[in-house]
């Protein structure tokens, strides 16, 4: 987002077009990454147990009727973020999809592109 003639001298690389970072010359060293605006989707996750850790932003749900089989399954919903990020003068671009706490997949945009296809083909094969 910065422009070239404001441009930090640390930066390598002109922000990328989806970048909506205000660069400034004293940013921390850790801080120097393009990063998209983020897109929410909201989603229901299935926990690991009882004492699963859940995200401080995820509202657990209520379980099935005792002796039902959503009474095994501990869920709650949390709205997912997702974003691009690549840190200044690297050449991958990494794609984001977590709660912002406890969750979180961080994958190459190749990889991205790898399972897109899988996602569809298990969808299809759960209708719908």
């Amino acid at each position: 987002m910065t422009t070239e003639h404001a441009r930090p001298t640390w930066q390598a690389d002109a922000c990328p077009d989806w970048c909506v970072v205000l660069h400034a010359q004293d940013d921390d060293e850790r801080d120097r990454t393009h990063v998209s605006a983020s897109l929410s989707v909201p989603a229901r996750q299935l926990l690991g147990g009882p004492g699963a850790e859940v995200s401080p932003f995820a509202e657990r749900e209520p379980g099935g009727p005792p002796g039902s089989p959503e009474a095994m399954d501990s869920t709650a919903a949390a709205d997912l973020a997702v974003c691009l990020h690549r840190r200044d003068g690297a050449p991958s671009t990494w794609v984001y999809v977590g709660d912002g706490a406890v969750q979180h997949l961080e994958l190459s945009t190749d990889s991205w592109r790898r399972i897109l296809p899988a996602l569809d083909r298990v969808l299809e094969l759960a209708g719908g």
